[in-house]
């Protein structure tokens, strides 16, 4: 598949550089074997396993719904999880960039809101606040007359003030025009602290993040590489789920009437009929052999916990399927 990039427009100046404070210990934010679920008998997500050290880049996808906001609100210590554990490493200093910006403060001029966190003059706070697009009496606004894009600026412009080592981003890329989208992308390229994000822009994950926390059906999968990557993979593994289940549901259906007092354990070969297509189920063995070798290679260059996890299950989903067929072809 061809690579896809952003387009490039002539940028405005907005000269937004993002630092890291003093570095955070190795181990950034650590989950193990976490739970979380708002009532009723079906939790959102069971046994989440998230590791983040120091200077990763870490993206959190999924469909609308599978939770990503509730974990980034168990990192942030917003919610406690049901089960499991969450821990921040030693010197941690987080960053936050939500989706709901300045929501409380809407009365508040961009550059009263600007200072309070900040302390400057006005001369250094305007001067700064240009370099993020506020110019002149601009400055003066209410944040309640803001564009969307406009509230994202001027939290930027607060990040880039504050003393922090991890920056954790919401959607990050909604509200921005094309100028500042490319602007934030070469700052955060350059970020030397730690970022962890929820997006959907394919763009913007393919170029920033190295590593991938793909949320679905109430399970995390974990990905090294970027989010090209991890789809491909998870779409290798969906046709793969979905292929052993039409398989089963045929087997089923071209399954024997079992007599009474019979067995009703799988045909052994000599009463294999033609039904049963012998040649396809000895080619999709060869093809379980195949894909489980692949699989034991993989195993020996894994380092990740959460991704050898991963890959051991899908392992033994393989194996498991190889011994019933070739067992019905005994």
């Amino acid at each position: 598949m061809e690579k896809l990039s952003r387009p490039q427009l002539n940028r405005k100046k907005m000269n937004l550089e993002m630092e890291a404070s003093e570095r955070s210990g190795k181990d950034v934010v650590l989950l193990q074997d976490v739970a979380k679920g708002f009532g009723g008998n079906h939790p959102l997500f069971t046994n989440v396993n998230l590791h983040l050290a120091f200077g990763q880049r870490a993206a959190i996808v999924g469909e609308n719904g599978t939770g990503k906001s509730t974990l980034i609100k168990l990192i942030l210590g917003e919610l406690s999880p049901d089960q499991g554990e969450v821990r921040i490493g030693s010197n941690v200093k987080i960053g936050y960039l939500s989706q709901q910006v300045f929501s409380d403060t809407k009365e508040k001029t961009v550059i009263d809101l600007f200072r309070e966190d900040i302390p400057m003059t006005e001369g250094e706070a305007r001067n700064t606040l240009a370099r993020f697009l506020f110019y002149g009496p601009m400055v003066y606004k209410k944040v309640s007359q803001l564009s969307g894009g406009e509230r994202m600026r001027l939290r930027l412009a607060q990040l880039m003030y504050q003393d922090n080592n991890l920056l954790i981003l919401d959607e990050p890329t909604n509200h921005l025009d094309m100028d500042s989208l490319q602007v934030l992308e070469d700052a955060l390229e350059n970020y030397d602290g730690t970022l962890l994000a929820v997006s959907h822009d394919r763009y913007f994950l393919n170029k920033l993040f190295h590593k991938v926390y793909w949320l679905e059906a109430g399970a995390v999968h974990c990905f090294e590489g970027n989010f090209s990557y991890a789809e491909e993979k998870m779409g290798t593994a969906h046709h793969q789920n979905e292929r052993v289940h039409n398989e089963e549901v045929q087997l089923k259906r071209e399954k024997p009437t079992v007599k009474q007092g019979g067995s009703d354990s799988l045909p052994t070969r000599d009463k294999i009929t033609p039904d049963y297509r012998l040649e396809k189920l000895e080619s999709e063995l060869k093809d379980l052999e195949e894909q489980i070798s692949s699989l034991d290679l993989q195993l020996r260059e894994i380092v990740d916990l959460a991704q050898l996890q991963q890959v051991y299950a899908e392992k033994e989903g393989l194996e498991k399927r190889w011994l019933e067929i070739f067992e019905l072809l005994e």
